[in-house]
């Protein structure tokens, strides 16, 4: 894959996203079985809360954030209800975040880094976590990062919305660095889907593995991470190149991220509504 989904910064790396779609309602699911999908409805909208672009920490569910984003009202908002917590991302054309705008990237994003709890090489990382998609025009970009395992050396995988599909890629880092495509399918719009991964980071003896909608979309072993990496979650929406005139929005729910096992979470994802 093209290293233009890099940047460095300091002990940090930086990965590209894409741009969010306006909704002026919610679009919440009746929660299906775990192996299908789950339709969403138009209903009141919740109470949103923006979240401020200040550098101030946001916890979503044990898990440190600092939002990288225009700061705009609609850039991140955030609702809950009850256990339910929904974090809603929108890029328009134009978002450039301040330190992408001194750096000279022309990319736009809007997202939450995860960078202050970080996961040593080799250890047993899992996710789980609900997406969707908003309703707009056809998209497209020259990438679009919606969620990423990201890395002090390289990110190990990355997943990346293009042309109405899920494209994941896994990095690595040994004697030579790689690129590869572990999954490309399609992927609906307005509609919830659930996702679970499992990832522990090996040069040569790595691990990933990621299920979607209930159904196994990646069973990797092999060369994955790089050694003494220490890995942290983003996710949200990180394009490029801008100005992209189409929006994007996308809602993530039940956000879970850390070293406790979530196989679980395969057959029974928490409930979005």
């Amino acid at each position: 894959m093209a290293t233009q989904f890099l940047e460095g910064k300091g002990s940090k790396m930086r990965i590209a996203d894409s741009v969010g779609t306006a909704a002026a309602t919610i679009l919440v699911s009746a929660l299906l079985s775990a192996n299908c999908t789950s339709k969403a409805q138009n209903t009141n909208p919740p109470d949103w809360a923006a979240v401020a672009n200040s550098g101030k920490v946001i916890v979503v569910r044990n898990t440190p954030y600092v939002a990288e984003s225009v700061g705009s009202d609609w850039s991140i908002r955030r609702a809950s209800a009850g256990a339910i917590d929904i974090v809603r991302f929108e890029v328009r054309a134009g978002d450039i975040w301040s330190e992408d705008r001194a750096s000279g990237e022309n990319k736009e994003r809007s997202e939450l880094d995860g960078y202050k709890r970080r996961f040593e090489y080799g250890s047993d990382v899992w996710g789980a976590y609900s997406f969707l998609i908003e309703p707009g025009a056809d998209y497209q970009s020259d990438w679009t990062a919606i969620s990423q395992m990201h890395g002090s050396k390289i990110r190990p995988f990355h997943l990346h919305f293009k042309l109405g599909r899920l494209v994941i890629y896994a990095e690595a880092l040994g004697t030579r660095s790689q690129t590869s495509t572990l999954y490309n399918g399609t992927l609906s719009r307005n509609e919830w889907h659930h996702l679970v991964f499992h990832l522990r980071e090996g040069v040569p003896d790595g691990q990933l593995e990621i299920w979607l909608d209930g159904k196994k979309a990646v069973d990797f072993s092999g060369m994955i991470g790089a050694p003494g990496n220490q890995a942290y979650w983003k996710y949200g929406i990180y394009r490029g190149y801008g100005p992209i005139s189409t929006p994007l929005a996308i809602q993530f729910a039940n956000m879970e991220v850390g070293t406790s096992e979530l196989s679980s979470r395969v057959t029974a994802p928490l409930p979005v509504k």
